[in-house]
């Protein structure tokens, strides 16, 4: 059973079709597929160059080898790298600082190509970029997304203004292929913005905490009961956007939030 509700219903189960039916949309999906290969080979996300053999995310091998990726220990909280290899390590950040989630995956440094990227993803024309990072990280982190259990996945919201300005909202475009990936339900609309706020990047750190806070709320209709949540941004740097989102839905009765950024920010 689902561990949220939504009006006051379980939220209804993928529908089931006959096996024949299925087989045959597969059937014409792969001819489709196949003859739009023939015509237009599979480029490159990042750079456009053709991809000979694709599968999984459209990064070509090149970009894979300029993105600042994490490959070593990460600090169990907040995705920052650590040294040495021991398991569920926590930084001396971390220890000094109170964060509402409980754990996060990131794919790597808010830096080189990968800064790039993400700021490619802020705009409508970025979104199979968004979809690709998705992929990327859904392939180098399978077993820890797995290990969370989440019984959904919900996207940092954007207000509406900002919303209207870009014509996109990259983590929820994230979101949703992450859910797709782990087939658990996606609830773009679970959490909302309660208010404006300035951008996080535009302020010194000192200041993020109090420009968020109180800034998103578990919009009605859901009722989460311990639910454990796969909460998703695109960059997370002092973690108070995040923690005020978690803040929230464990107002709302989350009993985990667990979060997955493409992004972490080493210096701030």
């Amino acid at each position: 059973m689902l561990a949220f509700i939504t009006d006051g219903e379980n939220v209804p189960p993928t529908s089931h079709r006959k096996s024949l039916v299925a087989a045959g949309g597969r059937f014409a999906r792969w001819c489709r597929g196949s003859a739009l290969d023939l015509l237009f080979p599979a480029a490159c996300v990042g750079c456009t160059a053709e991809i000979e053999s694709p599968g999984g995310a459209s990064i070509c091998e090149e970009c894979l080898r300029l993105l600042p990726l994490f490959y070593g220990a990460t600090c169990e909280r907040c995705g920052a790298p650590v040294p040495g290899q021991r398991p569920h390590q926590r930084c001396h950040t971390c220890d000094k600082t109170k964060l509402r989630f409980d754990e996060t995956i990131a794919l790597g440094q808010y830096d080189g190509l990968l800064r790039e990227w993400l700021l490619r993803m802020k705009s409508g024309r970025g979104d199979s970029l968004a979809l690709a990072v998705a992929d990327l990280v859904g392939q180098r982190q399978a077993e820890r997304l797995a290990a969370l259990r989440p019984d959904v996945v919900v996207p940092v919201p954007m207000h509406w203004r900002r919303r209207l300005l870009r014509g996109t909202n990259s983590p929820a475009v994230m979101a949703e292929r992450l859910a797709g990936l782990l087939r658990v339900p996606h609830a773009n609309d679970l959490l909302r913005r309660t208010r404006y706020t300035v951008p996080q990047f535009s302020l010194p750190p000192s200041e993020r905490p109090a420009n968020v806070r109180g800034a998103f709320a578990v919009r009605r209709g859901y009722h989460l009961h311990q639910a454990r949540i796969l909460l998703v941004d695109d960059i997370l740097t002092t973690g108070s956007t995040c923690s005020q989102a978690a803040r929230a839905l464990e107002q709302g009765g989350a009993g985990y939030v667990g979060v997955v950024v493409a992004a972490r920010t080493l210096r701030h």
